[in-house]
């Protein structure tokens, strides 16, 4: 089931999240990062740095809501921790009981119980080295990247397991709630081992968000107590070292070691050296997160630091006011025994040649070209084009990869442009010009770099420019001294305080239509001379036709009169 990913709405491409994720659990597909499920171990680390914070994790919430609704006897599983992110925790019960919860119990009851099931087990084990299994990430990790080890993870539900398991037997009804920092219990809850323990789970950040929906101010409340309160011993499970200093004698008499390991790389050493046989008669205390639960993912929206929440915590605990308290009574044929799964997944692993094909492809061809620099998420060019290979991982992930391939295309644009382009500063002087400039203006760039565009043109439209801080449209412009003509564009870089002066040579272009100009200027004076030759030719026969037609007239006259003369005869 896919309890928590990635808002596709929001991801921006930062690979933030694949650098976080120690067992690389996410995918880059199409520009947007992906958690792989069976992959993942869910510690919620890689939602935590997500800049963007595209946060996409199931929620109870809603089915919460609706047993509230109609009147289900909730009851709350509260972690420990509480008390660290809450200093006035008092103030956050109460806020809960306004909320709709009426029945608050502490997780650490079931904390005790665990701690009590460690001690039975280590009695009666000959194994030399444990795990304890309070962190559900840790369960994961070992079930899918340490499966050979899995033998060395105590036996023994999680307190919120226990708890829930407790609750259970004394209402097969209840609907319980478990309220934490952890968004790794999410999982642990819906798992098909333990699935049916606790019946929802949420996380700190949520209940401060139902708060503010609700109008509820904790700090303004007066503080309550919870309903069943747990053992100091049960509430020292959140801080690192919690869970085996209360369980120190056992250890002690079985002559095992302690070692308390928190954080994901740390945990990772650990069991890579336990893998080696370097670890021996020793039992390990392994949360994933640094500082173990007081720094839960589910928490990071509270205001403080990890260390003001220790303070917080520590100060709890060095007061003596639950050492007395009773332990809640249940059945003892209530088991808080579990077992794990091998859930192993696959290594990836590639050919030399298909590495190297994939190197060849990112611009790789030298062991130098190998930055390793970790932009793309992974600690090596080498574990990067793996992911490629397996599809985890996008090429265009490589920085300097596409920076190399923005700088060829940029210095293509500039240096092969057929339009000449300058750079200036904010004080008006060159710091480069392409080789079509070098052409159009005769200067060489090395020898003008730094000094005032004034030596080569008139700066008044740049100081204009830099004094208005915009960019000036198109523009015709002349320059006789360099017998040119262009278009001129004068591009404000707002973040450089620069100018970016493009030069378009429309010399030729403004000749030709000169040329153009002049010649339909000669044809029309030629066509207007030939017209009027025809007009004075064609007026010239109309006159000789005028004469020729009157002289043909008295002809025919005379000629008339004399036949007609010679008729009367």
């Amino acid at each position: 089931m896919q309890v928590m990913n990635f808002s596709s709405t929001n991801c921006k491409n930062c690979y933030k999240c694949v650098r976080t994720c120690a067992v690389k659990a996410i995918e880059v597909k199409d520009d947007k990062a992906h958690i792989i499920t069976e992959r993942c171990v869910a510690c919620g680390h890689c939602l935590v740095v997500c800049p963007q914070n595209a946060r996409d994790v199931k929620s109870s919430l809603e089915s919460v809501k609706k047993a509230l609704e109609e009147k289900r006897r909730v009851v709350v599983s509260l972690a420990p921790s509480y008390r660290a992110y809450f200093e006035e925790s008092g103030k956050f019960i109460a806020a809960l009981r306004r909320f709709g919860f009426d029945q608050i119990e502490e997780t650490a009851v079931g904390a005790e119980v665990v701690s009590r099931a460690y001690e039975d087990y280590i009695h009666q084990t000959d194994k030399t080295e444990l795990i304890t299994t309070c962190c559900p990430s840790t369960v994961r990790l070992i079930e899918r990247y340490y499966s050979d080890l899995m033998d060395t993870m105590i036996p023994i539900v999680s307190p919120m397991i226990a708890h829930g398991r407790m609750i259970k037997e004394q209402c097969k009804e209840a609907y319980t709630v478990f309220i934490g920092p952890c968004i790794s219990k999410i999982c642990e809850a819906l798992s098909d081992e333990l699935e049916g323990d606790i019946d929802a789970v949420l996380t700190f950040d949520e209940m401060l968000h139902c708060f503010n929906e609700k109008g509820i101010d904790y700090r303004n409340l007066e503080p309550e107590s919870p309903s069943q309160i747990g053992t100091l011993r049960g509430s020292k499970y959140p801080v690192v070292g919690g869970v085996l200093n209360g369980i120190r004698p056992t250890l002690e008499e079985k002559h095992l070691e302690v070692l308390r390991v928190h954080g994901m790389e740390n945990c990772k050493e650990v069991l890579n050296d336990l893998r080696a046989g370097k670890l021996k008669n020793v039992c390990i205390e392994m949360n994933i997160c640094s500082e173990s639960c007081i720094a839960g993912p589910g928490g990071h929206n509270q205001e403080g630091s990890v260390f003001t929440r220790l303070s917080a915590i520590q100060k709890f605990m060095r007061k003596p006011v639950c050492e007395g308290v009773a332990i809640k009574a249940y059945d003892p044929q209530v088991s808080f025994e579990r077992t794990f799964k091998n859930k192993q997944v696959e290594v990836y692993t590639a050919t030399e040649q298909q590495i190297k094909q994939v190197f060849e492809t990112m611009g790789k061809y030298e062991k130098s070209d190998e930055l390793n620099c970790g932009a793309c998420g992974y600690e090596t060019c080498r574990d990067k084009a793996i992911a490629v290979l397996h599809g985890m991982s996008q090429i265009d992930m490589c920085l300097p990869y596409t920076r190399s391939i923005a700088e060829r295309l940029s210095n293509e644009i500039f240096y092969n442009s057929p339009n000449s382009i300058l750079l200036l500063d904010r004080h008006c002087r060159l710091l480069d010009m392409n080789p079509s400039g070098e052409v159009c203006f005769g200067y060489k760039t090395e020898l003008m770099k730094g000094k005032d565009i004034q030596i080569m043109m008139d700066k008044t439209p740049f100081e204009t420019a830099l004094k208005e801080k915009a960019s000036l449209g198109k523009e015709k412009i002349e320059l006789p001294t360099y017998d040119l003509i262009a278009y001129r564009d004068i591009i404000y870089l707002e973040k450089q305080q620069a100018l970016l002066v493009i030069f378009a040579d429309v010399t030729d272009e403004e000749k030709r239509k000169k040329e153009v100009s002049t010649l339909k200027g000669n044809t029309l004076d030629v066509t207007q001379s030939i017209i009027d030759k025809q007009m004075r030719v064609a007026q010239e026969i109309a006159s000789l036709l005028g004469e020729t037609t009157a002289e043909t007239k008295v002809a025919i006259m005379k000629l008339k009169k004399v036949l007609s003369e010679e008729g009367d005869c």
